[in-house]
């Protein structure tokens, strides 16, 4: 008679098997998922936290920040104040107040650039300055324009809104959009002035 018991109860779990019943654990949180989900990482470490930094200039300490390719700095930004979002490694923006922009060209030419308000992208690399952009390049050029975007990848400066530039042997160009590319000096001038 003792061998009916033992085969009852394989009888019973072969039926709990096939039904797809499963002893449950004490504490849910212990149990392990089988299959694809049990790689998984919880949402939890899937999501970043954005991460809020701000600075501000200490009398003649400014917040700095400069790129840099190859051995070769290709821009150097001075502001009094700069609050930053990071969203994750390599996924952030950056507001600048009263930035003060440096950006270095081919065979030693730069272009100074000043303006109320910057902000560098750093997903997409681009430095877009706002509310009225005021650049001066070392040969003497000016240019003025609403807004000014430097886009890292191409290195080209694009100026946009009531495009005034003089170059330094008094010659005036005005238009509505600018193309200054830092590699060749290549610059174009699109639209007329209002």
């Amino acid at each position: 008679m003792s061998g009916r018991p033992i085969a009852a109860c394989i009888v019973l779990a072969a039926l709990l098997a096939a039904a797809g019943c499963t002893a449950r654990s004490p504490n849910p949180a212990a149990s392990v998922a089988a299959g694809p989900a049990a790689n998984a990482v919880p949402a939890a470490e899937n999501s970043s936290v954005p991460v809020r930094i701000s600075s501000v200039r200490k009398g003649s300490k400014y917040i700095y920040l400069s790129e840099q390719k190859r051995d070769r700095i290709v821009y150097k930004l001075r502001a009094d104040s700069n609050t930053s979002i990071r969203l994750s490694e390599g996924n952030g923006v950056s507001d600048f107040e009263v930035p003060h922009v440096i950006f270095y060209g081919a065979g030693g030419r730069s272009i100074v650039a000043d303006a109320p308000h910057a902000r560098v992208a750093e997903r997409e690399k681009t430095i877009t300055m706002t509310g009225g952009v005021h650049s001066r390049t070392n040969e003497g050029m000016t240019l003025t324009s609403d807004t000014l975007r430097y886009d890292d990848s191409s290195e080209v400066l694009h100026g946009e809104g009531n495009v005034e530039i003089t170059t330094a042997q008094g010659e005036h160009f005005s238009g509505q959009r600018m193309d200054y590319n830092l590699r060749t000096t290549e610059m174009h001038v699109q639209g007329s002035a209002p």
